[in-house]
């Protein structure tokens, strides 16, 4: 019973294995949204991210999220942004080598959080 037993969780491991190398060679791409967000010192904004295999299709992967510059926007593993200096980063959400990217400005000055978000739209 005990070789069964050891036979099956061997097997289950090989299996769970493979099974995870096969879908991230289906990964494509990875779209995050929003595409560029713009915030004041303390905001938030919530990050998605939508990964989609060769046959057009979206994908329910685990994602890693990672910001280039954490004294400026840090990142939750859920991918909630938070503004904490004033500058710009970028977003990155990723699966093994496929990378999807966002950007956020961090502002101080409201006019200029008000002029960035009427130029960025046209």
């Amino acid at each position: 019973m005990k070789k069964i037993f050891l036979s099956i969780v061997i097997a289950f491991s090989f299996w769970t294995c493979e099974d995870k190398t096969q879908l991230t060679q289906e990964l494509d791409t990875i779209v995050v949204s929003p595409v560029r967000s713009i915030l004041q010192l303390g905001q938030t904004v919530q990050f998605n991210a939508l990964a989609i295999d060769k046959r057009n299709s979206s994908m329910d992967i685990p994602i890693t999220w990672s910001t280039t510059n954490d004294q400026i926007a840090t990142i939750t593993k859920e991918g909630l942004v938070t503004a904490v200096g004033q500058g710009e980063a970028n977003i990155y959400a990723t699966v093994d080598n496929i990378q999807g990217m966002a950007e956020v400005l961090v502002s101080t000055d409201r006019r200029r959080v008000l002029s960035e978000m009427f130029t960025s739209s046209t």
